[in-house]
């Protein structure tokens, strides 16, 4: 068969628009990004970490059909809230080729994680780490957090614990950087004196929980406040409710997750628990949005740090869309100027640092073995104490 010029020329063409089709639909044109999710999957606050899994992949479902041309993945490997094993958890997200960190939950993690992602240039966004030692950690400003320090969460304990009556509280406070950084700063901002302040390493098996429940009986505190995580904090509440306390219970944001009653063997040590946590923003269609997205995944009422979570992911997304062969560091920054998301507008100041919008004040009422946790005081920097 003899081929025209005109036939040469078409076959040509037909076959010049098959490659274009095949190397589209292999998605040759899209660009991959990987970011890392850094969570306490195992540890002292796992029962927390399956609000964190949906919120991310809500996020991660958004972003990838916000952002035409982009691909994104999240890896999530496990801290175990350990500082050495989140280091070991992040260097397996920098060999990876992440081009982000989204986490920790706890400080140390966080602490640790950053002396892996930062010398390899990976910039980290935690969504929960609170402790103030996050603000002048040595991360070459690769370190951002969504949520606010525990400086001021320390002057809202201080204000739910005096506004309830007590006056004579003990403090019993990890030795880690979430628990020494949040009860010292208690200590410093309670304006009397204190009735005990003991510190306590929350390692499995490196505490006694009785003797800690015991010191807060023999001091003859009014009440007692806890910087704890979920196992160590359970374990202390049912020996203070073993060794009769009738006192006032406090807690931090460790606590104030609906889940914590999953810790306890017997939910009445919950009665009158109150905890405080970063409260979320105003209500927004972002928020709105996300809470609406959650509820149908199947997410966990009362959960905590899943907004956080969720804004954390998509605000990397964002920083990275805004400048994808550029520097992340400058995007994010960049981007986190006046950032709305569904835990409230944020702006990062130099630290990484965000100032928050409050602490929501929660509690645990127990009717027989019926567990109701609701969220019904919020604390302001401006406002103190009033009603949601």
């Amino acid at each position: 068969m003899k081929f025209t010029k005109a036939i040469v020329l078409a076959l040509i063409a037909m076959a010049a628009f098959s490659l274009v089709v095949a190397c589209s639909s292999d998605g040759d044109d899209v660009t991959s990004i990987k970011i890392g999710l850094l969570s306490p999957e195992t540890g002292p606050i796992a029962q927390y970490a399956p609000g964190f899994a949906d919120a991310a992949a809500i996020a991660i479902s958004e972003i990838n059909a916000e952002y035409p041309g982009f691909e994104f993945e999240l890896i999530t490997v496990d801290t175990g809230c350990d500082g050495t094993q989140a280091a070991t958890a992040a260097q397996s997200l920098v060999d990876a080729g992440v081009s982000a960190i989204v986490g920790a939950a706890c400080s140390g993690a966080t602490l640790g994680a950053i002396t892996i992602a930062a010398p390899a240039g990976i910039p980290m966004v935690s969504y929960a780490s609170t402790s103030p030692a996050i603000t002048t950690a040595d991360d070459d400003d690769h370190l951002f957090r969504i949520v606010p320090s525990d400086a001021q969460q320390a002057v809202a304990l201080t204000d739910v614990v005096s506004g309830a009556g007590a006056s004579n509280p003990a403090v019993l406070a990890m030795t880690n950087d979430y628990g020494a950084g949040l009860g010292d700063n208690f200590a410093s901002a309670w304006s009397g004196d204190l009735c005990t302040q003991v510190g306590y390493d929350p390692t499995e098996g490196s505490y006694d929980a009785s003797t800690l429940a015991q010191s807060v009986v023999d001091g003859g505190c009014d009440s007692v406040v806890l910087m704890s995580y979920a196992t160590d904090g359970a374990a202390i509440l049912e020996e203070l409710l073993g060794q009769g306390f009738a006192g006032s219970i406090f807690g931090a944001d460790g606590l104030a997750d609906a889940a914590f009653q999953n810790e306890v063997t017997d939910v009445s040590a919950l009665e009158g628990v109150t905890a405080t946590k970063p409260r979320q923003g105003e209500t927004s269609s972002v928020k709105a949005d996300f809470e609406d997205a959650y509820a149908a995944a199947g997410g966990a009422d009362g959960a905590i740090y899943t907004h956080e979570t969720y804004d954390a992911v998509k605000f990397v997304a964002a920083a990275i869309f805004s400048d994808p062969d550029g520097d992340i560091v400058a995007a994010l920054n960049k981007t986190g100027q006046n950032y709305v998301g569904a835990s409230g507008t944020h702006t990062f100041d130099s630290a990484g640092d965000v100032l928050g919008t409050g602490y929501s004040v929660c509690q645990f009422d127990v009717s027989g073995s019926s567990v109701d946790f609701s969220c019904p005081l919020i604390w302001t920097a401006d406002g103190g104490l009033s009603s949601e």
